[in-house]
């Protein structure tokens, strides 16, 4: 049951399926080193989801460096299909998360396309929760401020421009 949700975080924080199936590997590996630290105080599967994601976020960060963004495509479900009117921003969801730095990006990912708790994105991150409140606050004004900017300039979406 442990594969479905490691496989799901890899590729939604790497940029294409080769390195989504490296960060895997690498976040399965780590739950296996980690095992003799299991002490049985909670559900297996929710320590090794934590070791797997944090994994997955470190692979992440050192793959595409601090200032280069660990998700290119964004799912087309899950919680930003209900939270964002996604069809009728200027431009695709992706771009916006593009032009965000990393650390708020990732923060978002985790929150709003894992479903991650913000306690749970501290922990993979290793940053204190008000950190992790303070990078989603930041990161949705960044992403609203932008959608404001486009649609008071008419930015065209890539469908629209014929891309």
């Amino acid at each position: 049951m442990l594969m479905p949700t490691v496989r799901i975080a890899a590729r939604r924080l790497t940029r294409g399926p080769e390195d989504a199936k490296d960060a895997l590997q690498v976040a399965l590996l780590e739950v296996l080193r980690s095992a003799g630290s299991f002490r049985g105080e909670g559900p297996l599967r929710g320590w090794a989801s934590r070791i797997a994601m944090r994994a997955v976020a470190r692979f992440s960060a050192r793959q595409y460096g601090a200032q280069t963004d660990v998700l290119d495509a964004v799912p087309e479900q899950g919680r930003w299909a209900s939270t964002v009117v996604v069809d009728a921003l200027p431009r695709p969801l992706s771009a916006y998360l593009d032009a965000l730095p990393e650390a708020q990006r990732t923060a978002l990912v985790l929150r709003h396309s894992l479903e991650c708790t913000i306690p749970e994105i501290a922990e993979i991150t290793e940053s204190p929760v008000p950190t992790v409140k303070s990078r989603l606050i930041k990161g949705l004004q960044r992403i609203r401020e932008a959608i404001r900017r486009d649609t008071r300039f008419g930015v065209a979406s890539s469908k629209e421009a014929g891309g």
